[in-house]
């Protein structure tokens, strides 16, 4: 009988699977509900890949086929920029365009630049990444390393340094080759390491920009435009909250997007390969990001302070009385927070993603603390104060405040509560005062018992001396008297 009821429960198990998996095929991207953002499916995608995460932590929120081998088009030149930040190169040093720039397939797309073409770091840069300029990317390759197969050697080395597992590439700019490849969750591993350079986010955020070119000595300006149509206010799949990054395209890849958003501190990259519609790259990734922020949950400043408990809210109060419930523990708590309104976005229902936030805020906090504490305490009493600095490298004060009071010890009776003038000689000043007193009275008595000596010596001197000449007298006066004595007789 149990041996029956086992089967019917794996049956049943089965089954459910089956339906849920037969549900999952029977969704498309139509059956999609932009009004409850949180129930996206893979099915609501159109991409053949996909993948959405956490640019802080790289915690996979979205996924489908997300490790699926893809050719990866000019979402390369992520990889590409990226290098080119690292490479120390300055922004504002002045570059030439070398020949292996022209040294790509005749229907790439350009910036254009021209071999012997002068300008800025900074303008070759933008304008590679903004129009997805092949010629530009090969540039960079030589710039940074010489010349192209060295560049690719590196974008591979960098690849395996940040955890991608399916990625191989061939160029630095994505033209297709066979043996050119990533995954949504390789490309977004590159994305996440890119996103957190500031110089990054600035040219990949950039929805135009003026390039200034000298070309056969003649000083030119290049108005190029970014692809990402997230970034056009005027376009229909305008994402106020996007900040990047990279188009690509071509046959064999379909349509490609790597994008990021940031909204209430949470940074999202999203990676969409393989569309077939030029829009739906756009639908699939604002259908990603809206899904993304409905993942998190804010938390005061207060709020993460109280989390973060003994690992910065507690500190030991000296002198605390004996019977204090928690020895002497005092916890504090923060007031007129600077800004009130300052929330901190944390991945609902996760413990991990908590446990690396809390870390993380505890590691922006500097507290400054009154140096003794001793007790006695009273609740609110302000303590010291704390300065946070958030992932937008804005700074926000509070004051730090005890939680309870603290009774201190009992104080012991003393020679000061018999003898109240005593207290006085808590006073240095006073102390040394006294000192110097005692000491000209100890020499007062000194100099006085040494007179009485002297004195008494001299008196004893006397003494004697009398008492000698008194003697010789006495002797003398017996002499005569003996000597009248004999003369009577006679």
């Amino acid at each position: 009988m149990l041996r029956r009821l086992r089967w019917v429960s794996a049956l049943l198990v089965a089954a459910i699977a089956l339906m849920s998996a037969c549900a999952a095929l029977a969704e498309s991207p139509s059956d999609y509900n932009k009004n409850v953002p949180q129930l996206l499916r893979e099915g609501h995608i159109y991409a053949e890949s996909a993948v959405l995460v956490d640019a802080e932590n790289g915690n996979v929120l979205f996924a489908k086929n997300a490790r699926k081998r893809m050719y990866p088009a000019s979402t390369t030149k992520i990889m590409t920029l990226l290098l080119a930040l690292e490479s120390g190169i300055g922004m504002d040093t002045s570059v030439v365009i070398p020949q292996q720039a022209m040294d790509i397939p005749a229907d790439s797309s350009l910036i254009p630049v021209f071999p012997g073409d002068q300008m800025t770091f900074r303008d070759l840069l933008y304008g590679f990444m903004l129009t997805s300029g092949n010629d530009g990317a090969n540039a960079i390759a030589c710039m940074v390393s010489g010349n192209v197969p060295a560049f690719v050697e590196k974008m591979n080395k960098r690849a395996k340094e940040l955890g991608c597992e399916d990625t191989h590439f061939a160029n630095p700019h994505g033209y297709h080759d066979a043996d050119h490849y990533s995954t949504a969750l390789d490309l977004s591993r590159i994305a996440c390491a890119a996103v957190r350079l500031e110089a990054f986010r600035r040219i990949v955020s950039a929805p135009n920009y003026v390039m200034n070119i000298n070309r056969n000595r003649a000083d030119m300006e290049l108005r190029v435009v970014n692809t990402n149509s997230l970034l056009k206010k005027d376009n229909t799949y305008y994402y106020a909250d996007c900040i990047g990054i990279k188009t690509g395209y071509h046959s064999h890849a379909g349509q490609c997007f790597v994008g990021a958003a940031e909204r209430d501190g949470v940074r999202l990259v999203s990676v969409d390969l393989k569309s077939v519609a030029s829009t739906e790259k756009w639908v699939d990734t604002i259908r990603m990001f809206n899904y993304g922020f409905t993942r998190y949950t804010g938390y005061s400043l207060e709020e993460m302070f109280t989390f973060a408990g003994s690992q910065i809210a507690t500190l030991r109060v000296s002198n605390a009385i004996d019977s204090d419930p928690y020895g002497g523990m005092l916890n504090l708590k923060i007031a007129q927070i600077s800004d009130p309104d300052y929330v901190r976005m944390v991945e609902t229902d996760n413990e991990t993603a908590m446990d690396q936030a809390i870390r993380d805020f505890v590691s922006r906090c500097e507290l400054t603390v009154t140096s003794d504490m001793v007790a006695p305490v009273s609740e609110g009493e302000i303590i010291g104060r704390v300065r946070y600095l958030d992932q937008s490298g804005k700074a926000i004060t509070a004051l730090l405040v005890a939680d309870r009071d603290i009774a201190e010890q009992p104080q012991k009776a003393s020679l000061t509560d018999l003898i109240p003038a005593l207290a006085y000689f808590e006073d240095p000043l006073v102390v040394l005062l006294a000192a110097v007193l005692i000491l000209l009275i100890v020499l007062l008595l000194i100099a006085g018992a040494v007179r009485a000596s002297r004195k008494e010596k001299r008196r004893k001197q006397i003494y004697e001396a009398r008492r000698l000449e008194y003697m010789r007298r006495m002797s003398a006066q017996r002499r005569r008297d003996e000597r009248n004595r004999r003369r009577d007789r006679k």
